[in-house]
């Protein structure tokens, strides 16, 4: 059940859901594809998906359950909801991370095949910085000058590697990166598009946090699977690492203070322009609540 903190703010989820995202081109099952981990109420074992229109019909179902049940929803991904300060207000003319989010919506497409053009849209965001960057990466043979190849090739674009709350996560690969192993500037450009579309359909049923709080009944937040890393190395069980991940955090999410975890310790404006991962600097709390040693 959930109740209210001293400002009135409700606490605590009914339902939670945690979704590894993916950037892939083409469906896909298995490791290093969609997997949505759930607890407390309609919780079910770990769900693969092989697409990105699959998992968001599968989400929207699972959002639909709980609004039906009166319940609170919390949805998290592993996916940056924000990019580095500075980077908002030159692609939108706002210091806003959900202004990019609307942003991308009209530009960004990727069909029921997971086929996308996450590439075109960022070598077009490149061009509007100084110098080469910040984005980089691209599968070989692309024909992309203004996203080059590898990240030492940029130069004199403006923005920092990592946002304020990346700092608190250790290993968390930069927004920029678009291709190989961490390439989470992709799921991100992705993601973020697919989740102004859901805005759009939730309308005030749904807030994301920290931008808009955490008082509606639906929650949009940013999370990070390796927060619970050192449970995930002692699971059994599962079918492969991100199952392990998606399942682990949703029930260290269900059985934590959610409470300490929607404080995000940064000023408000660094919060609307970069974001916050729910959970940052929290590892110890969330392994306890899975009986886990950090």
């Amino acid at each position: 059940m959930t109740g209210r903190g001293p400002d009135g703010t409700p606490q605590g989820f009914d339902r939670i859901l945690v979704v590894d995202w993916s950037a892939n081109s083409t469906p896909k099952r298995g490791a290093d594809s969609i997997w949505i981990g759930s607890a407390g109420a309609g919780a079910t074992p770990p769900e693969n998906m092989p697409t990105r229109a699959l998992a968001m019909d599968g989400l929207r179902a699972r959002i639909n359950a709980g609004l039906s049940a009166g319940h609170r929803v919390l949805v998290t991904f592993d996916i940056g909801f924000g990019f580095p300060a500075g980077f908002a207000q030159r692609v939108t003319g706002q210091a806003s991370a959900l202004a990019v989010w609307d942003w991308l919506a009209l530009r960004i497409t990727d069909d029921a095949r997971n086929r996308n053009n996450r590439f075109d849209v960022a070598a077009g965001i490149n061009r509007l910085f100084p110098g080469v960057g910040p984005f980089w990466g691209r599968p070989v043979g692309r024909d992309l000058p203004d996203l080059p190849d590898k990240g030492t090739a940029r130069q004199g674009h403006g923005l920092a590697e990592l946002r304020a709350t990346e700092a608190l996560c250790a290993g968390a690969h930069p927004m920029w990166k678009l291709y190989t192993t961490g390439s989470v500037g992709s799921q991100s450009l992705l993601g973020q598009a697919h989740l102004a579309r859901l805005r759009v359909e939730y309308g005030r049923h749904l807030a994301v946090w920290p931008m808009q709080g955490a008082g509606a009944q639906v929650v949009l937040a940013e999370t990070y699977l390796s927060l619970i890393g050192a449970a995930v190395r002692v699971a059994q069980g599962y079918a492969c690492k991100d199952a392990a991940q998606v399942d682990l955090l949703a029930r260290a999410f269900a059985g934590v203070d959610m409470a300490g975890l929607l404080v995000a310790p940064a000023a408000a404006h660094v919060l609307r322009d970069e974001g916050w991962i729910l959970g940052a600097g929290h590892d110890k709390a969330l392994l306890g609540a899975l009986d886990v040693a950090a």
